[in-house]
């Protein structure tokens, strides 16, 4: 996952963990407006809201949107994938690490 898909993925996975009224009383309050700058800076904040991934409309009751929503999955398979990746990388060197010490190279 490259720099910006993570800031995607911290910004949508924050917004998808809150309701829309959380989100609205955090960005009036001073202390919580740090908490939620902290994941969701305020241009990720305007990228979202023109992609159409986050909606502050009253009626709503959450704020990422069905398309959001399955980016936000998009996302997560992809760090899903990359840490398969990596414990497999791992498992092939300490499967290698024993090999050579049944073999007596080490």
């Amino acid at each position: 996952m490259n720099k910006i898909d993570k800031q995607f993925y911290k910004a949508l996975r924050f917004l998808a963990s809150h309701s829309t009224p959380e989100i609205l009383d955090s960005l009036i309050d001073k202390n919580k407006k740090e908490k939620f700058r902290k994941y969701v800076s305020k241009d990720m904040d305007r990228t979202l809201q023109s992609q159409e991934y986050i909606v502050f409309d009253p009626p709503a009751h959450n704020v990422v949107t069905m398309k959001g929503l399955q980016y936000l999955r998009e996302l997560e398979e992809i760090r899903r994938k990359e840490l398969t990746l990596i414990a497999s990388v791992i498992a092939v060197g300490i499967s290698l690490v024993a090999l050579a010490k049944s073999f007596g190279l080490l």
